[in-house]
């Protein structure tokens, strides 16, 4: 079949339809029976509205071909473009040439043939960066810092170095985040634990609101932040939220610490009360069990038990009074005060009932507590003073034994075990009493420097008490050489004078008497 231009075509179909056109229309006319000029109009506007058609036609074509123009310089647009974000070479001329002589059908079918070959890496790689620029901007708007511009471009460069790019500041950006994550957690978990254990509700303040929905448990079991984003129920990651939760932590662990001290300053009260007031074990046991955690709801019954112990406190004044000065009398006794120093607390010696009251009480108490006070402050200089002691008696003891021979008659075990004990006793008092001493008369001293007057014991200066035993050890020593010196004067004269009678003894009938040769006394047994 031998195909026709369309011009040719057209001409002939045109001819062929006007002819068939014309006859019946010359019917019909002739049949309605219009004259030459209705006839004229009618063709007038038949030819009128075969023109618009064509005109019609001709620009719909038209459109067609600029629709394809457009297509065809998109598509070189993109061409570049891609091109040119994958970092490739472009040569317009090249590609001029590559349409040249080409029907615009011809042209778009071979620039997209060209494009299809780097639109699907382009894509991959615009995606890459597209899903990388959104995490950046979640993360930043998280973090409440802006992105940098650079960050939301992903089509002027599409390379591998720039896909790299993007991940390395998304890596960093997640190491922020998750930086930043554990430092939030691990802030709210103290928040959490701190509101629970001082029982702080959660309507306390918007910042608490937060904090109590802020984490949830993951899969594993660990505690996850329930949003990134600051919520009306979670505090985020925002530039602000470290500061405001150490700031929440240090307000939360000082109101414990706070609370802390007021619970065991009256916890204190509370139990000296009970002892004082001799509250029933039973009654102590209900309060304790009905008080949990640092709560106000601890404080407020804390402070409903300590007013309760003072009414009673209140109606028990008199014998308390009682018990407090004998508490008083018994200090003194086991602190050694003087009775001039006893006389000077004039509280204690106001009988007349109806003028006690609470500040006498008071005063008592205070009393005891500064006697009990000196009372320690005495114990580490009494357990040396009192060891010395028992030391000084021991070492009397053991000159006591030394003059004693008989315990030497002894024989076997009995005899060794008493020279062991003996022994012992030597080496206390040679090592043991004189480290004592130098370490008491120290303390003594210190004492009266710390205290402004001499350590007493026994209602004695305690210092001049051992100035007086060291003066009777020695005189007792020195009497004890006299002794023994006088002793041996009367044996050394006993000896002469047994020596003089000897020599004066004269033999009878001629017979020699005895021997008159002796040892020198200094050499005798």
């Amino acid at each position: 079949m031998i195909l026709l231009s369309p011009s040719r075509t057209i001409a002939e179909s045109l001819t062929a339809l006007a002819s068939s056109t014309a006859q019946q229309l010359e019917q019909v006319w002739d049949e309605v029976g219009y004259n030459s000029e209705e006839r004229a109009s009618q063709l007038s506007d038949l030819l009128r509205q075969f023109r618009s058609l064509c005109d019609e036609k001709i620009s719909e074509e038209r459109g067609v071909a600029d629709t394809f123009r457009s297509e065809i310089r998109d598509a070189q647009k993109e061409l570049k473009e891609t091109k040119t974000a994958l970092k490739e070479a472009f040569e317009q001329q090249s590609i001029d040439e590559q349409l040249s002589g080409l029907s615009l059908t011809d042209q778009l079918s071979s620039l997209e043939q060209s494009l299809e070959a780097i639109r699907e890496e382009a894509n991959l790689a615009r995606e890459d960066l597209t899903e990388c620029r959104q995490l950046l901007i979640e993360a930043h708007e998280a973090l409440g810092i802006s992105l940098e511009e650079k960050w939301l471009d992903v089509e002027s460069d599409l390379t591998k170095e720039r896909r790299a790019d993007f991940h390395r500041k998304l890596e960093e950006i997640k190491h922020q985040v998750s930086t930043r994550t554990s430092a939030v957690v691990e802030l709210l978990q103290d928040c959490q634990h701190l509101m629970h254990e001082l029982r702080i509700p959660e309507e306390e303040s918007v910042l608490d609101r937060r904090i109590a929905g802020s984490l949830v448990r993951s899969k594993d079991g660990s505690f996850i932040l329930a949003s990134k984003l600051k919520t009306q129920t979670c505090v985020g990651i925002g530039p602000n939220v470290l500061e405001e939760l150490t700031q929440r932590v240090t307000q939360l662990t000082t109101e414990r610490k706070t609370r802390k001290v007021r619970l065991q300053e009256m916890g204190t009260e509370i139990a000296t009360m009970w002892e004082k007031l001799q509250v029933s074990d039973e009654d102590q046991r209900k309060f304790t069990q009905g008080v949990q955690g640092l709560g106000m709801d601890t404080i407020v019954k804390g402070e409903e038990e300590l007013r309760r112990l003072h009414n009673l406190k209140a109606e028990m004044l008199s014998k308390l009074i009682s018990d407090a000065r004998a508490a008083i009398s018994l200090l003194w006794d086991e602190t050694n005060t003087p009775q001039q120093q006893r006389e000077m607390f004039s509280p204690y010696f106001k009988n007349d009932e109806s003028q006690w009251n609470n500040e006498l009480l008071d005063l008592h108490e205070e009393y005891i507590m500064t006697l009990e006070t000196r009372l320690e402050q005495m114990k580490p200089i009494l357990r040396i003073l009192e060891r010395r002691e028992e030391i000084l008696v021991e070492r009397m003891e053991y000159e006591r034994l030394q003059h004693n021979s008989e315990r030497l008659q002894q024989r076997g075990a009995g005899l060794a075990k008493q020279l062991m004990r003996e022994e012992k006793m030597a080496k206390r008092i040679k090592r043991e009493l004189p480290k004592l001493t130098n370490s008491l008369q120290e303390k003594l001293q210190e004492w009266k420097k710390d205290h402004g007057e001499d350590f007493q014991f026994g209602g004695k200066v305690y210092l001049d008490v051992m100035t007086s035993q060291d003066k009777e050890w020695k005189e007792y020593k020195e009497n004890e050489a006299k002794a023994k010196l006088q002793k041996k004067k009367e044996e050394r004269e006993l000896v002469e004078n047994r020596f003089r009678n000897k020599s004066a003894y004269k033999p009878v009938n001629g017979k020699k008497g005895p021997s008159t040769k002796t040892r020198p006394l200094a050499t005798r047994n």
